[in-house]
């Protein structure tokens, strides 16, 4: 409901523009038909056309759109931009405001797909071109570190990372140019174009010449690494190179006559223009540092006005989206099949202990099983829209002549299949359920947004994720487990305690409802004294972090995968204060239950950061990276983290499908479950 308007009017030479701001439930969006009246030159829109210096200069309609966007709170969840897999959230438009801040990737990704979006930049007089993304040098760099294997990188049996090089490999060799922007952390960004055409590595640099060039050295030493691996692997042919041997090309940097910068700052706006107008022997269109000084305002608008830009005029307040999935104490009502009466589903017992009684006399475990298992399964499946879900679907696009098809292009076909699913009854329907030991259920739409890059986990698929380790534990062997027991907690003690809640929101839990967060997991057998280390993970500000309680050293390790904010730079440990006060008293209640007489304050034990974790800038991965941490912790090894999200996205969503226990799974649709079972004989 509109609670609230206000207009800004601005008059412009050309045309008189009204913004409209509208407050809706207290978020701002923007009257969408007063955007369309904004148009931009930039990116190029034809061969034609030519650049000139007001493209770069704000009109009055950009720049009441940028007073609109102003309006919105830096809060850490509010995204502006979304332009096909690049996204901007409201404080990284800051950068665009300042004139002496550094470009972020998010900013430089997003320009890129715009130009990208323009089919005439796509080929150039010196050839067909391929832009990279901002992070992609961070890859290849890696791979140029001479002390380390080949092997090390790519072991032979991670099919998923060797297929991933072998894509890019193939992609790189069907252009004439590759455009890899190369980011000195916070220092500085430069333009290297792999030239197949010149046989040369060119470099354009805002700075001008530098006297070394060891990122960009690394990153064509990672890249000629990548080529190697896959031509042993197979015969690369039919390409544009006229020869592999990148890495042996010379080094040649461009002079600049007027597109020289003369800031300490405009190195990511010089970046952007070098992307857009380099045709591989010059610049299309001229500009000089006053362009940029007046551009950095005007890629604001012209970011937030593109008509590809999927939150143009309404922003996504991400806090919004994040959804409750219950704890152990919510009350479960269940209709059986055989039996109209509703009943509650508690914890699982005995087999034969009478968990409950009602007019037809006790009911026991077994009667819960045969009820919401054993007879569901019996029951007719739930025909579903599988027109397009055919075999010639599922393996369009895999070869098994040139290249066997792998397990991780099962997954990737897959994945993609659920991804083009539209329909609205199929969407809400749920693909997984589980019952043990509190219900959760994941529907289409779940699994949609599991393989969004852009999304973190919502809560329930959290709780699953830990649910599936404790399960995989269980089918360990014994060299396999690790010496030291360790407990995997799930969301529900952060959402008994109620951080970042009100008190007048927040029922507080009983002791009881506390203690089950340290039952012992179904499939697993131990007694929660006799864990080492209790693992808990916490949220912060949306973004999943890692407490691990260490009873035996009594000391607390904080795991969080975020850059430290300014205000607790000083001291880091400010971040983590009130969380591990409140959880604290909740955790000697919960775990006096378990032990009695035990009344020890964790808040007092010895407290460690953990350094030289990844940093994971968007805050869209910290759930993945909390799930390795938690597997990984008291093996005794170096913590080595999979960094490829959407790998590991999509082997989640394989992983729910493949739940054994999932009393749904008669709502998958045949031809899918034949996919996941030749997925797990790739095994």
């Amino acid at each position: 409901m509109i609670i609230g308007f206000c207009l800004l009017w601005m008059e412009s030479k050309e045309e008189n523009v009204a913004l409209t701001i509208i407050q809706r439930d207290n978020t701002l969006s923007i009257d969408e038909s007063l955007l369309m009246s904004l148009s931009h030159n930039k990116p190029k829109k034809s061969v034609t056309t030519t650049i000139v210096p007001k493209d770069y200069i704000c009109t009055q309609g950009d720049l009441a759109l940028i007073d609109w966007i102003k309006e919105i709170p830096c809060e850490p969840r509010v995204e502006v931009v979304l332009i096909d897999d690049a996204f901007v959230e409201r404080k990284w438009m800051e950068c665009l405001f300042q004139p002496d801040a550094y470009l972020g990737d998010e900013v430089i990704d997003c320009y890129i797909n715009l130009i990208k979006a323009q089919e005439h930049l796509k080929c150039r007089s010196g050839g067909r071109v391929h832009i990279e993304n901002a992070f992609q040098f961070n890859f290849l760099k890696r791979d140029g570190d001479v002390e380390t294997k080949t092997d090390e990188l790519y072991p032979s049996k991670d099919m998923a990372q060797i297929s991933s090089a072998e894509r890019r490999v193939l992609l790189y060799l069907d252009h004439d140019m590759v455009f890899i922007p190369i980011n000195i952390r916070e220092m500085h960004w430069y333009l290297a174009v792999i030239n197949a055409r010149n046989m040369e590595i060119q470099v354009l640099d805002s700075l001008g010449t530098s006297s070394g060039r060891n990122d960009l050295i690394d990153t064509i030493k990672g890249l000629q690494r990548q080529i190697d691996m896959v031509s042993q692997r197979k015969e690369l042919k039919d390409h544009r190179w006229p020869d592999l041997r990148v890495a042996s090309w010379p080094l040649r940097e461009i002079e600049m006559e007027y597109a020289k910068q003369t800031d300490s700052s405009s190195c990511g706006l010089f970046l952007l223009n070098y992307i857009e107008y380099w045709t591989g022997d010059e610049l299309s269109d001229n500009f000089t540092q006053d362009d940029m000084s007046h551009f950095r305002k005007k890629l604001a608008a012209i970011l937030l006005s593109s008509d590809i830009n999927k939150r143009k005029g309404c922003p996504l307040y991400k806090y919004d989206k994040e959804v409750d999935a219950g704890c152990s104490s919510d009350v479960q009502i269940l209709d059986s099949p055989t039996n109209p009466k509703k009943r509650k589903l508690p914890c699982v017992s005995e087999e034969n202990e009478v968990l409950m009684e009602d007019d037809d006399g006790p009911i026991t475990q077994a009667d819960l099983e045969r009820w919401f298992v054993h007879d569901w399964d019996k029951r007719t499946p739930i025909k579903i829209p599988t027109d397009e879900c055919t075999n010639e679907f599922l393996l369009s696009g895999l070869s098994t002549k040139d290249m066997p098809v792998t397990k991780a292009d099962l997954i990737d076909v897959l994945c993609d299949y659920i991804m083009t699913i539209q329909d609205d009854t199929t969407l809400e329907m749920t693909w997984v359920r589980s019952f043990n030991p509190f219900k959760i259920e994941i529907s289409v739409k779940d699994l949609q947004n599991v393989l969004r890059v852009n999304l973190d986990m919502t809560l329930k698929c959290f709780d699953m994720a830990v649910r599936l380790l404790a399960i995989k534990e269980s089918h360990m062997s014994k060299d396999e487990m690790i010496k030291d027991k360790k407990h995997y907690m799930d969301m529900r003690f952060w959402r008994m305690v109620g951080f970042g809640k009100l008190p007048k929101y927040h029922q507080d839990p009983t002791a009881e409802e506390l203690a089950k967060t340290l039952d012992c997991w179904p499939s697993l057998n131990y007694y929660i004294t006799g864990c080492k280390y209790v693992l808990m993970p916490w949220k912060f500000n949306g973004c999943y972090a890692l407490f691990i309680i260490d009873h035996g050293k009594k000391h607390v390790t904080f795991i969080d995968f975020t850059p430290t904010e300014d205000w607790c730079k000083h001291m880091p440990y400010k971040r983590f204060a009130e969380a591990i006060i409140m959880a604290s008293k909740k955790y000697k209640i919960a775990y006096n239950k378990k032990r009695s007489g035990w009344a020890d304050d964790i808040f007092k034990w010895e407290h460690t950061i953990r350094s030289g974790l990844p940093l994971d800038l968007k805050g869209v991965n910290t759930s993945y990276f909390v799930l390795q941490a938690m597997v990984m912790w008291g093996s005794g090894r170096r913590m080595e983290f999979n960094r490829d999200t959407k790998i590991l996205r999509r082997n989640f969503v394989i992983d729910l499908l493949s739940y054994e226990e999932n009393s749904c799974r008669y709502a998958i649709p045949p031809n899918i479950q034949q996919r996941l079972i030749s997925i797990a004989k790739k095994d």
